[in-house]
């Protein structure tokens, strides 16, 4: 059973994956803000900094990351959808709003095929990241709880 969220746990999940994507971000910067500097509205400082706007941006795409991913990824308000439905979903929902920002905010040129390239093979990285890092969570939490559930057995057994 989930325990009841407040307000602070929404938040934390936010500013837990904006301080991810900025760290991804401060790594690309440094590594390509030169060679990209003018190229996309992500390095247009080079290598020295991030603009106010950039970070703003992706502050927005982490709140919506956040709002997807407790709509599709929690019983709250979808309890019948099978998890790989949910999982498509999230996905997707997360790819339609990388694309409208694009679109929006000038992320890359639209019509440099090099770019969609870059960003699906980066997008594909990540999120292959992301669900490894989820597995092995999800293995150190399953690991942790069969070890209490033998402990409890035990304690049983003795009495």
């Amino acid at each position: 059973m989930e325990d009841k969220k407040t307000v602070f746990n929404y938040l934390g999940e936010i500013f837990t994956m904006y301080g991810v994507i900025i760290a991804i971000f401060v790594v690309l910067n440094l590594m390509l803000g030169d060679i990209a500097k003018g190229y996309t509205s992500f390095f247009e400082y080079g290598s020295g900094s991030m603009s106010m706007s950039t970070m703003i941006q992706l502050f927005g795409f982490s709140v919506i990351i956040c709002i997807a991913r407790n709509l599709f990824l929690t019983d709250k308000w979808i309890r019948n959808m099978p998890i790989f439905a949910r999982i498509f979903c999230l996905f997707l929902s997360v790819t339609v709003v990388i694309v409208a920002f694009v679109f929006i905010f000038g992320w890359f040129p639209i019509n440099d095929f090099k770019a969609w390239i870059g960003f699906i093979l980066s997008f594909a990285v990540s999120s292959a990241a992301g669900v490894l890092i989820s597995k092995l969570k999800e293995r150190a939490e399953n690991r942790a709880m069969d070890k209490a559930l033998e402990r409890f057995k035990n304690r049983e057994e003795e009495n």
